[in-house]
């Protein structure tokens, strides 16, 4: 598939098959095209050729019908419900599985749960103008979650998220993805390698790598080609991370 913007192709030729059941990153440079990729898969972004989903084409199937089992999150649109309480903003993303046009006693139910699992169900009458960085990101997750997708996708979940937030989060998309498929777009390569199961790394609109965490380490020399720098594999217990070259080299030094 592909996307354009008048003169400009976001998206060049991508084949793609992401795998169920796991948590895939996106990662590459600014201007990459990992939103427009994850973007298209939601029917949100125009595109040419075909995208399939649990068997259906996504460009032929009603939004109605992807929304019921596949749920996009990101704060790029958050400008626009600052001013709404976070019972409200929920409600909202509950919409789309809800049983009529205002929510049943099940759906106030599911809102309240979700809000005790995600920790926000002390500040739900609060506006969201009137969060935290680190509460804002909570609601945002629980917003994608509240429907219980099959598919979630993430647009820069980690960004304007401090490290002890972004270790949280961390802990919330390993338990979030016991039951459903997790596609995530980040900038963090760090981050991505703690969290990741599966990698695809893009950049000026092209996949140049797609494969399981062992072939992207195997493979980082594309990566430190990518980004311009180097990156070392770091090992901390039974867990390997990567890490860019930047955050070691007042240590090397």
């Amino acid at each position: 598939m592909s996307v354009r913007y008048k003169d400009v192709e976001a998206v060049r030729d991508v084949t793609l098959e992401i795998p169920v059941g796991r948590i895939t990153c996106i990662i590459g440079p600014n201007g990459a095209g990992k939103t427009s990729l994850l973007r298209s898969i939601s029917k949100i972004t125009r595109f040419e050729g075909e995208i399939y989903l649990d068997g259906i084409e996504v460009s032929k199937t009603p939004l109605n019908t992807i929304s019921r089992i596949l749920s996009y999150s990101t704060s790029v649109y958050l400008p626009d419900l600052l001013s709404l309480k976070v019972i409200d903003v929920l409600k909202i993303a509950r919409y789309p599985v809800s049983r009529r046009f205002f929510e049943t006693r099940e759906d106030l139910e599911i809102i309240l749960d979700t809000a005790k699992e995600f920790k926000i169900d002390k500040f739900l009458e609060k506006k969201l103008s009137e969060l935290s960085s680190g509460e804002l990101q909570r609601v945002i997750l629980a917003m994608a979650v509240i429907k219980n997708p099959k598919y979630l996708l993430l647009d820069e979940p980690d960004s304007h998220v401090d490290v002890a937030n972004k270790a949280e989060l961390i802990n919330i998309l390993r338990k979030l993805s016991k039951d459903r498929t997790i596609v995530l777009t980040t900038h963090d390569v760090l981050f991505a390698s703690i969290v990741g199961d599966y990698f695809i790394l893009m950049n000026k609109g092209r996949v140049l790598f797609a494969g399981d965490k062992q072939r992207f380490f195997e493979n980082k020399n594309i990566l430190e080609e990518t980004y311009g720098t180097e990156f070392y594999e770091v090992r901390l217990g039974n867990v390997v991370i990567m890490v860019p070259l930047y955050i070691l080299k007042k240590h090397i030094d």
